[in-house]
């Protein structure tokens, strides 16, 4: 989306994200659900995954998560994918 790329173009905005894919993943019939951003406004770390769990119906950020930063984006959702496997289905 051109208009985040632009963000420094108008005043007061000082950081511009765009949500690149969402995942699902079930780890012992638990769903989590990742959310791969892509950062405009920081090119040292483009991308960054957050982590939310199901419970109850209802999404929520992950306690504890350590939301896997990256320069790549499919690297950056593998570490996370590899973050939640090591952490739960051990």
């Amino acid at each position: 989306m051109e208009a985040l790329k632009d963000y420094r173009n108008f005043p007061g905005i000082n950081e511009s994200w765009e949500l690149i894919k969402t995942g699902l993943v079930v780890i012992r019939e638990q769903s989590y659900r990742l959310e791969l951003w892509h950062s405009y406004s920081n090119p040292d770390i483009p991308y960054y995954v957050s982590v939310y769990v199901q419970a109850d119906g209802v999404w929520k950020k992950m306690q504890d998560p350590i939301f896997p930063i990256g320069l790549d984006a499919d690297q950056t959702m593998r570490e996370a994918m590899a973050f939640l496997s090591e952490r739960l289905a051990a």
